[in-house]
């Protein structure tokens, strides 16, 4: 298959996309930068400028992307999960947040957090989304150990650098901190907790302490399930399990 006969089977509605990808794969130096520029182009694109049939391809590209280690794509689709909620459920639906965004985030990671972090305090970005955007932090720590500090000197000031953030882009930030294994800011959170400072999304600060030593007892390796697969590493098994 040619480029051009790649793009558009995977831009047809309702059809299995397992053979495109197999073939982009063959041709991955020709349509890398194919699939960078469908995601920036939409990544700039009003609802009303985009072609439907750029979103049928949206997902096979982006998984593509991640299991290819595309770090050009980094900043494009971080830009693509940023926008407001209203563009970013057009583009993907349930699958913004329910198809494993994060893994293809840090898989892409180019070395640089500060477009990250920033689409984490954005306040124009889904709450939700942001909260996924924590979850890439956490993965890119397990994959660059050497940036943990980074990300974890960035979530000590996240209270300060988003003193406005919703209860849900804040229930994100207290699971990132349990799933880094974060013991110092354990006081902090027990009293914040107590003085219902935080929302009340753990049961108790005993629920929150177990899952934070559950990360220490493991090395520094979160418990949680969303962690096991890592980066993507087979974007047809991931994308179409």
């Amino acid at each position: 298959m040619t480029p051009a006969e790649i793009m558009h089977d995977l831009r047809q509605n309702n059809s299995d996309p397992r053979a495109s990808m197999m073939a982009a794969r063959k041709q991955r130096k020709s349509m890398g930068p194919i699939f960078v520029d469908l995601v920036t182009r939409l990544g700039h694109q009003s609802i009303r400028e985009m072609d439907p049939c750029d979103l049928n391809a949206l997902l096979p590209v982006l998984f593509l992307l991640g299991e290819w280690r595309e770090p050009f794509a980094y900043r494009p689709i971080v830009r693509l999960l940023s926008r407001p909620s209203s563009i970013v459920e057009h583009l993907l639906g349930v699958h913004a947040t329910e198809s494993g965004s994060y893994r293809v985030v840090a898989s892409v990671f180019d070395g640089d957090l500060t477009p990250l972090c920033d689409a984490v305090c954005n306040p124009r970005a889904d709450e939700f989304l942001r909260g996924t955007f924590m979850n890439a932090l956490v993965l890119v720590t397990l994959a660059h150990p050497e940036r943990r500090k980074d990300v974890e000197d960035f979530f000590r000031e996240f209270r300060v650098l988003c003193p406005e953030a919703p209860d849900e882009v804040m229930i994100s930030w207290m699971t990132s901190i349990a799933e880094l294994g974060m013991e110092d800011m354990l006081e902090s959170i027990r009293v914040d907790m107590q003085t219902e400072k935080l929302p009340a999304y753990y049961k108790d600060f005993a629920t929150f302490e177990t899952l934070l030593r559950e990360t220490i007892d493991g090395n520094g390796v979160p418990v949680g399930g969303r962690y096991r697969k890592f980066l993507i590493s087979d974007a047809i098994t991931d994308l179409l399990k």
